[in-house]
């Protein structure tokens, strides 16, 4: 796409000797208008006190807009092109796309100056990027941001203006960032070009912003919940819960217990401080890794026995830690913290994270020996199964405050909630070990029923 321009201007240059229905082609590309010529034909200003909107001379081609542009009617369609107070750049731009208009060959006009989209790219990153070495955003986010950036280019091409793009232009790139994927994929996408696109604007890098209309809206929600339906169940069943524990190693045994009773991910777990874990009191306080959010959390008798157990499994060992996993209640057998991020300023030409996750891989381990092959469902599942079962207590603000949820922006009673009591999040995770280990709470009797259907025996 980056010589869309150039071809343009050659498909130009070519039909001009050519094109007889161009007559403007071969006009004068003098400005000052010819002896004996010192009239001023243009548009009649709104206001007494406004400057007249004039052409330099009867035969200038082009014709003044209220919009302080010199425009042209051109196969039924006007274009602009350039400032009324610089007509000599409005006649040269106008000569180098007459006859590639009229001809029909290009539909747009390049005007020198504007923000080109891949001008545009490089202003957006070189922001992101600072806020990625302040710990603004995460690595990952400025690698999607950097991919995204990237297909922009891509399609329009480098040398494409911004305020070239139309709506239907917007449509075009709506079905090329769709191509080939899901609706949740296409609504990040969407979300994403939409930000650069309200960036330009933002930072006065274009004079107005761009109108999407219907043409570049993010999908229906109806469409992105049968994207996810389609991707298949992503949370567990107590019993496959139970068969993991059964299967799991020390560590992993406690990692997942933290995860079905605190609803803590994979990168909770990864940084978790030993000082956020209270085993004498049985009480997990951890503000959210993701959000910053703090969170508190009544610890089951069996979690804390796992972790105490998973604890005495790393003395055993005498493992060596490295500095990055300094106070972290778990660590590899190399010593290193079970989730980490290296950061690649420019790895194959584009800079890219690569994630290392010991959680996830002793997951699926685990979940190839407890036969559980349910695709699409990994360690983040238990997180998902917390939120599920928790929420059938009713107290969904005990369920946000365990879990971190950052509140809506509306939900004001969140301004004004001081803390959320012991008592209601007990409740919520007394629900939940219910559920897991049933009734006489050893998971081998009573009617334990999955997250998505009935009770089962």
């Amino acid at each position: 796409m980056g010589g869309r321009r150039a071809e343009s201007r050659v498909a130009g240059k070519g039909a001009a000797g050519s094109d007889a229905k161009a007559p403007e082609a071969s006009a004068s590309r003098q400005v000052s208008p010819p002896p004996g010529r010192r009239e001023s034909l243009g548009v009649k200003a709104s206001n007494p006190g406004e400057k007249r909107l004039g052409k330099p001379y009867r035969s200038f081609p082009l014709t003044p807009h209220r919009s302080g542009q010199f425009c042209k009617k051109i196969r039924g369609k006007i274009y602009y092109f350039g400032k009324i107070d610089d007509p000599e750049g409005a006649l040269r731009r106008y000569h180098d796309h007459c006859a590639g208009l009229h001809a029909g060959t290009i539909d747009r006009v390049d005007r020198a100056g504007d923000l080109t989209v891949g001008d545009l790219a490089n202003q957006f990153l070189a922001v992101k990027d600072r806020k990625r070495q302040a710990g603004d955003i995460e690595p990952a986010t400025f690698v999607e941001y950097h991919r995204d950036c990237e297909l922009m280019v891509q399609h329009f091409g480098r040398d494409r203006t911004v305020p070239s793009i139309s709506r239907q232009d917007l449509a075009a790139f709506r079905d090329f960032l769709g191509a080939g994927v899901n609706a949740t994929t296409l609504n990040n996408r969407v979300g994403n070009a939409r930000s650069i696109f309200k960036f330009a604007f933002e930072q006065e890098l274009i004079d107005r912003p761009l109108r999407y209309g219907e043409e570049f809206k993010r999908p229906e929600r109806r469409l992105l919940r049968r994207a996810r339906a389609q991707a298949g169940r992503i949370h567990f069943h107590a019993g496959e819960i139970r068969q993991l524990l059964a299967v799991a190693p020390p560590a992993l045994r406690a990692m997942i217990l933290l995860g079905i009773n605190s609803g803590l991910g994979n990168t909770d777990i990864g940084n978790l401080p030993a000082s956020c874990v209270d085993l004498e009191r049985g009480w997990l306080d951890y503000a959210r890794v993701k959000t910053g959010i703090e969170r508190r959390c009544p610890l089951w008798p069996e979690t804390v026995a796992a972790i105490r157990a998973a604890v005495a499994d790393t003395a055993r060992h005498k493992r060596q830690r490295h500095p990055s996993a300094k106070g972290l209640l778990f660590v590899t057998r190399m010593g290193l913290p079970y989730t980490r991020e290296e950061f690649h300023s420019v790895r194959n030409g584009r800079p890219e994270v690569v994630l290392h996750d010991a959680i996830a891989d002793a997951m699926r381990k685990a979940m190839r020996k407890a036969r559980i092959n349910q695709k699409g469902l990994g360690f983040y599942g238990l997180r998902r199964s917390f939120e599920t079962i928790g929420a059938e207590t009713g107290n969904q603000v005990a369920v946000d405050h365990i879990m971190g949820h950052v509140p809506a922006t509306s939900d004001m009673g969140a301004v004004y909630r001081q803390h959320v009591a012991g008592t209601a999040l007990r409740q919520v995770t007394d629900h939940v070990r219910e559920w897991l280990f049933g009734t006489d709470g050893t998971g081998g009797t009573g009617a334990i029923r999955p997250v998505d259907g009935p009770a089962q025996k």
